[in-house]
């Protein structure tokens, strides 16, 4: 009798939707929740997880933020949830996404009050 089984990783995107300010960024925006775990898998069906993890990205910049259990679970069940700016611990990966001027089209950074190509106020 052959037995077909192993463990793997697996990622999933929970059905949730909020917005709120960016703490990395200081953007109202939206935020994506996803779940990470292992599972160990009978011929190719997902038996069990464990050493699940969840965090959130944010939309607006695509910063990661690491999520109380707690919230992710209920999160999970379908429970309602609501994040404060406390429930968030930030895991250092971020990459500010580029924003351009409106009126030339030039790269800017997030601090500039006017375009240092036109000249024209953000």
């Amino acid at each position: 009798m052959i037995f077909i089984g192993g463990i793997a990783n697996g990622q999933k995107r929970l059905d949730f939707h909020q917005a709120i300010i960016c703490k990395a960024c200081g953007r109202y925006s939206s935020l994506s929740v996803f779940m990470e775990y292992t599972y160990f898998s009978f011929f190719f069906i997902p038996i069990f997880k464990w050493n699940k993890r969840y965090y959130a990205v944010f939309d607006c910049c695509g910063a990661v933020y690491s999520i109380p259990p707690h919230l992710g679970h209920d999160i999970e069940q379908g429970d309602a949830v609501t994040f404060h700016e406390e429930d968030f611990q930030f895991t250092g990966d971020y990459t500010p996404k580029a924003t351009y001027c409106t009126h030339c089209s030039f790269p800017l950074h997030t601090d500039y009050v006017y375009c240092p190509k036109c000249g024209r106020k953000i």
